[in-house]
C-alpha cells in the first residue's frame, strides 16, 4: 500500500468502517465473495468498479437475487425498492478523502441513498486512483473532472462535462451532479466494509 492508502485506511477505521486491503481487483472479487452469504439477496448501484470486478455471473448462477439497473432480469419499477432492501449493497465511492470521508455525486439519488439507509450490509470497493490527498474540495475536484465526464460520455449525455471534459454546473441542463453526499461514519449499526484496491478502477 502507498503512504496515503495507508493512511485513509487507519483514517475510515477510525471512523468504524471495517478495511479490507486487496492487490489487484481479482483479490477484490474474491474479498467481495467470500463476504456473501448464501441466499442473501444483493443490491447493486450504478458502478463501473463493480462490474469490473465480475461478479455478477458468479451471483446469479449461485442463486443470489440480484437487483441492479444494469440488468435486464426485473421488472424497473422493482429494482430500486429491491436494492434498497438488500442484504447487501455493493458500490464503490467517488472519492475518498485523506481523513476517510467516503464523498459522492448521484443523478437520482437511489446509489447514496442504499450506500446511507436500508441494506442490511455495505461493500463498497474503492480503486487507488479514487483516493484524495486532502479534503472535500480536493474529493469534489476529482469528481467532477475524472469520474463525470466519461460517465456521461457512456451513456452519451449531452452535459457540459461529456462535451468539454469540464463542469459548468450553472449551464448544465441536469446529468450526475444533483446529490452530494459525504459519510463521515457508517450509519445503521451495520457493517460497512471499505475494499481497497491498489489498482485503478472504475471513474
Amino acid at each position: 500500500m502507498t503512504e496515503l492508502m495507508t493512511t485513509i485506511s487507519a483514517a475510515l477505521e477510525k471512523r468504524g468502517f471495517h478495511v479490507r486491503h486487496a492487490a489487484d481487483k481479482a483479490e477484490a472479487a474474491a474479498i467481495v465473495l467470500s463476504m456473501i452469504s448464501e441466499n442473501e439477496a444483493i443490491g447493486i448501484g450504478g458502478s463501473v468498479t463493480i462490474r469490473e470486478l465480475n461478479i455478477v455471473d458468479s451471483l446469479l448462477e449461485k442463486g443470489h437475487a440480484v437487483h441492479w439497473h444494469w440488468l435486464d432480469v426485473e421488472p424497473k419499477a422493482d429494482i430500486f425498492p429491491g436494492a434498497a432492501k438488500a442484504d447487501v449493497y455493493l458500490c464503490s465511492a467517488n472519492a475518498v478523502t485523506r481523513d476517510g470521508q467516503l464523498v459522492n455525486i448521484d443523478g437520482t439519488g437511489n446509489r447514496v441513498a442504499a450506500m446511507i439507509h436500508g441494506p442490511k450490509q455495505v461493500i463498497a470497493v474503492v480503486g487507488a486512483n479514487k483516493l484524495v490527498d486532502g479534503g472535500y474540495p480536493q474529493a469534489l475536484a476529482r469528481i467532477k473532472t475524472d469520474a463525470c465526464p466519461p460517465n456521461a460520455r457512456r451513456l452519451g449525455m449531452q452535459t457540459p462535462c461529456a462535451l468539454q471534459g469540464r463542469c459548468d454546473q450553472a449551464n448544465c441542463p441536469g446529468g450526475f451532479c444533483n446529490v452530494i453526499a459525504i459519510q463521515e461514519h457508517p450509519t445503521g449499526k451495520r457493517p460497512y466494509t471499505v475494499v481497497l484496491v491498489d489498482e485503478a478502477l472504475g471513474y
